[in-house]
């Protein structure tokens, strides 16, 4: 009887685990189905909106994640049109542009539209990890599509450190889901020369 106990307890722990799995195959695989049968019918637009629609469901269960945190030299012209500054080496006064694509931020749908939203905090350490300044919400991005949800969204974080002293750092900045898909946090190197 404690084994038959034990064994049923342990085949109910491993289905409250795979519940929420479970759920979201069941709301993405519709989706997915329904995609390639307007695709095999030629419906390219209808298999197209079946796709953004699983992929909002991804990203609604997903948390937000960086795909890309790059120097670049200046702000770019469009999402991954960019020039990699191929250093992390900055004078004392010079600005610090990093290009940033989040990925998985959770969207509201209200009606036809598709709104989410980015907030920024960051902090500077020296070498050691000491704090040696920042700011929380320094930044914030908010966007709101009609018919379709943005999936190709980029940042351009810009930092100017006047009279910061030569040496090793880090700028720490956390990016924060308005619609409730946790944070993540860019670790960027730089090196300041005189």
């Amino acid at each position: 009887m404690s084994k038959t106990v034990k064994g049923l307890g342990i085949l109910v722990m491993v289905g409250c685990l795979l519940a929420p799995v479970g759920l979201f195959a069941s709301e993405i695989t519709p989706l997915v189905n329904q995609a390639e049968t307007q695709f095999t019918r030629g419906n390219v637009l209808e298999a197209a909106s079946a796709l953004r629609q699983a992929l909002v469901a991804v990203y609604n269960h997903s948390t937000l994640k960086v795909d890309k945190a790059v120097l670049v030299k200046s702000k770019p012209a469009g999402f991954g049109m960019i020039q990699p500054k191929g250093n992390d080496t900055f004078r004392s006064n010079e600005t610090i542009i990093i290009y940033v694509e989040p990925v998985g931020y959770h969207f509201a749908k209200n009606g036809n539209s598709y709104n989410f939203g980015v907030t920024a905090d960051f902090s500077v350490t020296d070498s050691k990890g000491n704090i040696l300044g920042g700011k929380k919400g320094f930044g914030s991005w908010e966007i709101t599509t009609r018919s379709r949800p943005l999936f190709d969204f980029y940042m351009t974080l810009t930092y100017n450190f006047t009279g910061i002293k030569p040496g090793r750092y880090f700028v720490l900045t956390t990016l924060n889901d308005k619609h409730g898909g946790g944070s993540a946090t860019i670790k960027t190197p730089i090196t300041v020369v005189k």
